[in-house]
């Protein structure tokens, strides 16, 4: 496994601080497993774009989420996960038996490898030619100042968006065509008492929960996305809303995930602050 841990940092104590992005559905597994461990915790929003600088200073890499902890920043959602158990590991997420924690690990690397940047693709590309709304939703929480940046910003960042996130027309048209696939998969996985791996929630299942959330958007997702939200992301959903899948994503948030952990919010931040 790469490095996933920041160099330089100065080891403080104190809460965990999450640098995210409230939209991402990767930053959606870390606030699930923080909250589903009760675990205290700040958050400081950033700007996909803007947080560059930020996270690179941190990681030497440009990805969220990542954790602060202890004074050392760690990225990668999966390696962020497994420090979360190993340090607070009630409620467990990693199944205890090793054929069902494998499995459940299998789950987790395909939809963080597979569907993940399928479905970011598809949501983001709703708001590609709506310049407005994709300011709205990438400078939320942010404050003003971030939307207009971002807006006046956007023509220098959408070639960036472009090759960060492949928005080809055929990767676009490959991921639109995998949608009703992928559920499928999932539903061929749900087992008799509901979950993914094993007989109880596990890190399986808060993962693709999570992944899904990019279209699905629960009710329960800390973070609503701005209104009014773009007619080809409302297409996409009514797509799949049929879908024993779908049902599943919504019935696995009603259940499972839990109120918010998160301590009273600091200031946040446009990316470089």
């Amino acid at each position: 496994m790469a490095d996933t841990t920041g160099a330089g940092l100065v080891a403080v104590e104190g809460p965990p601080i999450l640098f995210h992005f409230r939209v991402s559905h990767y930053n959606e597994k870390i606030r699930w497993a923080l909250d589903y461990k009760q675990w205290p915790h700040r958050r400081i929003t950033l700007v996909p774009g803007f947080h560059i600088p930020k996270v690179r200073w941190m990681t030497g890499q440009n990805k969220v989420p990542v954790l602060l902890l202890h004074g050392k920043a760690i990225h990668d959602s999966t390696a962020i996960l497994e420090e979360i158990e190993r340090l607070r590991p009630d409620p467990p997420l990693f199944p205890e038996d090793p054929a069902v924690r494998k499995r459940a690990m299998e789950i987790e690397n395909w939809f963080d490898d597979e569907v993940a940047p399928r479905h970011r693709r598809l949501f983001w590309s709703s708001y590609w030619n709506r310049p407005d709304y994709a300011a709205r939703m990438a400078s939320d929480g942010a404050g003003a100042l971030a939307y207009w940046t971002w807006r006046v910003s956007f023509p220098v960042l959408k070639p960036v968006f472009h090759g960060n996130l492949g928005m080809s027309r055929q990767l676009l048209d490959e991921a639109r065509g995998s949608l009703i696939r992928d559920l499928d998969q999932l539903e061929s996985w749900i087992g008799p008492q509901g979950y993914l791996a094993g007989d109880r929630f596990s890190v399986a299942d808060l993962t693709a929960a999570s992944i899904l959330t990019a279209l699905i958007r629960p009710p329960q997702f800390p973070y609503p996305l701005p209104e009014p939200r773009p007619p080809e992301l409302l297409e996409l959903r009514a797509m799949i809303q049929d879908h024993p899948g779908f049902k599943w994503v919504l019935d696995i948030y009603a259940r499972h995930r839990s109120k918010s952990s998160e301590l009273p919010a600091e200031a946040a931040l446009p990316g470089a602050s």
